[in-house]
């Protein structure tokens, strides 16, 4: 924990945090939205260490433009922290677990919209002249394509170490990802050519020490979600599309783009939908199939390629709810 917390929970959230961690929970995540909650509470002059209802709820009504994942996802780590709590005999409300917040539509990105998209992150140039800047402007590149070429969660990314990058043989081991699962995700060809220039690039030119496959500045550490959303954010937000899209897509776009796009591929060459999805769903990490198609099931645009070029897909195809929080931990 090398960020302070400030608020009248900082004791009990350090406390927690250990607790954690010492029972082989990473816990990242988890750490960032406590981070967030304790601002809040600091910003609001909370001065009564008590996780109460009317605290819960003003914090989570603070994310009201964001999805109901990501409220639902804020409000579980609130609720394990208050179960701790409780544990040490301290009063505490306990979140419920039904979601909380608006649905956000998926956006799938354009052909058009993520040629500019990377055309901005590649366009990234850092102020500041150090080693560290330059290295991350050039791990942007790298990452954001990797999570849209293989359709990683964030959180498998930016936690994938060097030792579970095979580049010799194109695959990335993904250790207990969701639901604790390990597997192995092959890379396309052109990325892997791609990763390799990269980890050549980062021994000849940096004090490249790291475990890490994407450190973070300093070299220990790995790149947070924070810093990740960020940086995709102001790409976004610089190119032609952001002031006249409705959705405006998340990181996790990225990840819905590349299942989208697959399922039409296939679609459109006539190969057989029900015959690739359980290997589409075991690479994503899903699972079951019906998990996959809640990528896929809100866009009309896709379900006309479906139902156009496979004759069984009122067969396969279920209606799914909104389920996947990708909070990592």
């Amino acid at each position: 924990m090398k960020t302070p917390f400030y608020s009248c929970f900082a004791k009990d959230i350090e406390q927690f945090l250990r607790k954690k961690q010492d029972a082989g929970f990473r816990y990242y995540s988890a750490e960032y939205a406590l981070h967030q909650f304790d601002k809040f509470c600091a910003d609001c002059c909370i001065s009564n260490p008590i996780i109460t209802k009317d605290l819960v709820n003003a914090w989570l009504e603070s994310f009201e433009n964001c999805s109901a994942v990501t409220v639902a996802g804020r409000a579980s780590v609130v609720r394990q922290f208050s179960l701790f709590l409780l544990s040490i005999g301290r009063d505490a409300y306990i979140p419920s677990h039904k979601p909380l917040g608006k649905q956000r539509q998926i956006h799938v990105l354009s052909d058009a919209e993520i040629n500019a998209l990377f055309e901005r992150i590649d366009q990234y140039s850092p102020r500041t002249s150090g080693a560290s800047f330059r290295r991350l402007a050039i791990e942007y590149r790298v990452l954001f394509r990797l999570l849209l070429c293989c359709g990683l969660r964030v959180s498998e990314a930016r936690k994938l170490k060097k030792e579970d990058v095979d580049l010799q043989n194109g695959t990335l081991l993904i250790r207990v990802s969701k639901d604790n699962k390990d597997r192995i995700v092959y890379l396309p060809d052109d990325l892997r050519v791609l990763l390799i220039r990269y980890s050549e690039q980062l021994k000849e030119e940096f004090d490249d020490c790291s475990i890490w496959f994407f450190p973070a500045r300093e070299m220990d550490n790995l790149l947070s979600v924070g810093i990740i959303d960020r940086r995709f954010n102001i790409a976004w937000n610089t190119t032609a599309f952001a002031s006249v899209c409705p959705d405006k897509p998340t990181v996790h776009s990225l990840r819905h783009t590349f299942v989208v796009k697959r399922m039409n591929t296939w679609m459109k060459q006539g190969i057989p939908l029900q015959s690739m999805l359980p290997y589409l769903s075991k690479y994503l990490g899903h699972k079951s199939v019906e998990d996959t198609f809640y990528y896929y099931h809100q866009l009309d645009t896709a379900f006309r390629i479906v139902h156009n070029k496979d004759s069984r897909s009122k067969e396969i195809i279920p209606e799914v709810p909104a389920y996947e929080d990708d909070l990592p931990e």
